[in-house]
């Protein structure tokens, strides 16, 4: 099927925005100063019906400078030709977010196929271009790709694997992403619950805790979306683990969180690290004087008390459990209470 590629002027109040690929309200001072600069370098597309495919961006940048005028090239194509000029677009420029990105990806593959199905000419493109990419894997040095030794040849007469390979390496070239992120993006789309990409949408789950997510059926999904914000990636595999050999109920048994678990984790490490500290200026039998030290007893003053608060402890009782009773030898007081030593370095700042 031959398409008619034509190159002309139009008006460019009657180009019609109704294309819902198109990305509109987007930030195009950068792009009215290259027009201003060098001129349109990109032409628009239109369909016959004067439909814009193509260049949204640059459509709103000749808007805002006042032009009437606009090169075009209008294509004769029929809608699938013209839903993948428009995906491409957005494919090459990047201006997608992840979730929407991976929708018009799993529709790129869709339509690789459909256009297969029937336009011969198109089906014949896809064969050569799947036969040009195997002479030049094969041309590749072996000991480069060991792995492609190993790698099960696909039927060539099966045209949905043609399509495949063809759609991801095209797709890779255009896009900048690697055949597998693609596979991967997606899967995220095909096995993504309506409620997880609801929450992906608003931001809510980040790839790693979709890629989870997604090893569950759809209803175990939604059932787990209320537990996930919390958790790291890691206690997050485990918990989808453990939802796929017990079930949801017993894996969020086995999996609960303690309240604010994030932060109390987040302390202990703090602490750790504080002890690290402390145990080395010990050692080298360091003192602690000056200004910094009445800051240091406000602050240690203050810990504490949040400590006691926090671990259920009453006023004045200690961590180690002799509540009131005692002196804390770890209070700035008592810090510099120990036996004088020769070599001891004071802090003075």
């Amino acid at each position: 099927m031959e398409h008619e590629v034509i190159h002309e002027t139009i008006k460019l109040d009657d180009i019609k925005m109704e294309n819902p690929y198109l990305r509109l309200g987007t930030d195009v001072e950068t792009l009215e100063k290259s027009i201003q600069t060098v001129g349109l370098i990109s032409p628009l597309i239109v369909n016959q019906n004067n439909v814009l495919l193509a260049g949204a961006r640059r459509w709103q940048a000749l808007k805002n400078l006042g032009f009437d005028d606009v090169q075009v090239i209008r294509v004769e194509k029929d809608s699938l030709h013209q839903e993948l000029i428009s995906i491409d677009e957005n494919l090459v420029r990047k201006s997608l977010s992840t979730p929407e990105m991976e929708k018009q990806l799993l529709r790129t593959k869709e339509i690789y196929r459909d256009l297969a199905d029937q336009d011969e000419d198109f089906k014949k493109q896809l064969m050569d271009k799947y036969n040009m990419f195997k002479s030049l894997e094969e041309e590749e040095v072996s000991q480069e790709n060991p792995r492609k030794k190993n790698e099960e040849p696909i039927d060539e007469n099966d045209i949905d694997q043609v399509t495949s390979v063809v759609f991801a390496k095209e797709v890779s070239e255009k896009s900048g992403m690697s055949e597998n992120q693609i596979k991967k993006a997606m899967e995220r789309e095909q096995k993504s619950s309506p409620i997880i990409k609801e929450a992906r949408n608003r931001g809510e789950l980040s790839v790693s805790q979709t890629n989870e997510l997604i090893r569950l059926k759809e209803d175990e999904q939604e059932a787990l979306i209320e537990h996930v914000s919390d958790r790291t990636v890691s206690e997050l595999r485990k918990l989808v683990k453990d939802v796929k050999a017990q079930g949801v109920d017993e894996a969020l048994r086995l999996n609960e969180k303690a309240p604010h678990a994030r932060e109390f984790n987040e302390l202990l490490k703090l602490l750790k690290k504080a002890r690290k500290i402390t145990e080395t200026l010990s050692y080298e039998h360091v003192e602690l004087s000056g200004p910094i030290r009445k800051d240091m007893e406000k602050f240690w003053d203050e810990l504490q008390g949040h400590m006691n608060k926090i671990m259920g402890l009453s006023t004045g009782a200690s961590l180690m459990g002799n509540e009131g009773e005692g002196e804390d030898p770890y209070h700035p007081e008592y810090m510099n209470s120990s036996p004088d030593h020769s070599s001891t370095e004071t802090i003075n700042q």
